[in-house]
């Protein structure tokens, strides 16, 4: 069973994501391209994404998730 997190800062222009099993780190643009290029940053092998929103730029985010 996967344990992979991943948490997100989440701000008007960018995701910022890490993901906790490797330390991996990387920006993301808060758009439609950005989104589809973090979710498959993510794979198959997560288990819960986290993110802190600044204002309503999450809600983009969330349905994809």
């Amino acid at each position: 069973m996967s344990q992979v997190t991943i948490g997100v800062d989440v701000s008007k222009d960018t995701l910022d994501a890490y993901r906790l099993s490797d330390g991996a780190k990387r920006r993301f643009g808060n758009d439609k391209a950005g989104h589809a290029a973090f979710v498959a940053w993510c794979g198959q092998d997560v288990a819960r994404v986290v993110f802190e929103p600044t204002g309503p730029y999450h809600r983009a985010l969330s349905p994809g998730l």
